[in-house]
């Protein structure tokens, strides 16, 4: 293997600002082959080809290049001369690497100097294999296909195909701040709206000094996971132990985690302006829990003001507990999120918390605290983590 072709969907369809998505494609593509010995990177005719230098691990390259947002495919193959003998030769190599009992071939010309249309190639090129292996073509549920791109002057030929996320590229959709928990819930929110094309900066609320730092391990682990995807991630520690001491003491225990989660959003919504973030992301799901009935929601947001000029997006707020795990599976954070950790939700956790609060209620309670003070205590406390893949 000596070359890797990406394919778009979404990318394709942005008309005058499509040069734009190609670059920074083409640019997250390059950060995401950093080390794997590619030669270059070119955009072109609805693709963008990576060419390797002889010997490059391209196998483990396609599979970083698969995990870039806004890629829907890669193929891992070879650079060769579009010529019918140059598409049979080394299309037999290929089918020589595992056994297979039926085929497609299945081409693709866009722009391309070579004659012949892509039916015309198909129908050639399979009866070619046909006639060497004795294999059996099936266009509908083959157990192996062939690809050949026509581009150009050049043509490029591959079996192994790698479905990507799809998506937007990371980067172009602005900044957000996702609220990250260790649970299942949080960040398949983060990697939601970061497949949407967001720079997703990633805040986790702790209890210490209350709390064992399981909780951090576990929010730096699922902030690895999303940067496999996006390729940086700016992960912010903050402590929160000691403002749900102080809620705890002077506020009533049924409002505790409402409380909690409007702490949350506030010490969150500074640190966004901090780091010129246009939106706030959490992982809420209507009704799943206590603390996300539309009347907790409403309540917890309102601890923001309109001045704060922030979006409050909930990617999961319409969908249920099952659909979200199976995401969570998909993209790589189920296992992580499923173990055990010490929540800073579940400290000091009331009996029976209120699942109807309204604003004035949490005013009324927050008028005992010093609020401002302990938020900017908790901003002063932030521990900030960058992680990159691959490392610089």
């Amino acid at each position: 293997m000596d070359a890797l072709v990406a394919h778009y969907h979404e990318v394709g369809l942005k008309g005058r600002n499509r040069d734009f998505f190609e670059q920074q494609l083409a640019g997250n593509l390059k950060r995401a082959l950093r080390g794997t010995g590619y030669n270059r990177v070119r955009r072109g005719f609805g693709r963008i080809v990576v060419d390797f230098d002889e010997g490059a691990p391209v196998e483990q390259a396609a599979e970083r290049a698969a995990r870039v947002f806004g890629v829907a495919y890669i193929g891992c193959g070879r650079r060769i001369e579009p010529a019918l003998d140059e598409m049979e030769r080394v299309g037999l190599e290929l089918l020589g690497a595992e056994p297979f009992g039926s085929f497609a071939v299945r081409s693709r010309r866009t722009y391309s100097s070579f004659q012949m249309k892509s039916q015309d190639i198909n129908v050639e090129i399979g009866q070619r294999f046909k006639d060497h292996t004795g294999a059996r073509v099936d266009l509908t549920n083959p157990d192996t296909t062939i690809w050949i791109d026509l581009f150009g002057g050049a043509a490029l030929i591959y079996r192994k195909r790698l479905v990507g996320p799809g998506g937007l590229p990371a980067g172009v959709s602005g900044k957000m701040l996702a609220l990250l928990s260790g649970g299942i819930d949080s960040p398949v929110a983060a990697w939601r709206m970061a497949r949407r094309g967001a720079e997703v900066e990633m805040v986790h609320f702790h209890g210490r000094p209350f709390t064992d730092p399981s909780s951090i391990r576990q929010a730096a682990e699922l902030a690895e996971v999303l940067t496999r995807y996006q390729l940086q991630t700016v992960l912010h520690l903050v402590p929160l132990g000691n403002i749900q001491r102080e809620v705890v003491t002077n506020a009533p225990s049924s409002l505790r985690v409402i409380l909690y989660r409007r702490m949350m959003l506030r010490i969150a919504a500074q640190l966004a302006k901090e780091r010129e973030a246009k939106a706030l992301v959490t992982g809420d799901s209507l009704g799943q829990v206590a603390s996300q009935t539309i009347e907790n929601i409403t309540t917890v947001d309102s601890a923001l003001q309109e001045a704060d000029g922030l979006q409050i997006l909930r990617p999961l707020v319409g969908m249920d507990k099952q659909e979200i795990v199976d995401d969570a599976k998909r993209i790589g954070t189920y296992e992580i999120s499923t173990r055990k950790y010490q929540d800073c939700c579940v400290l000091f956790e009331p009996r029976s918390p209120a699942t109807r609060a309204y604003a004035s209620q949490a005013e009324k309670a927050e008028a005992a605290l010093d609020v401002e003070a302990l938020v900017g205590k908790a901003l002063a406390e932030i521990e900030t983590r960058v992680l990159e893949l691959p490392p610089p």
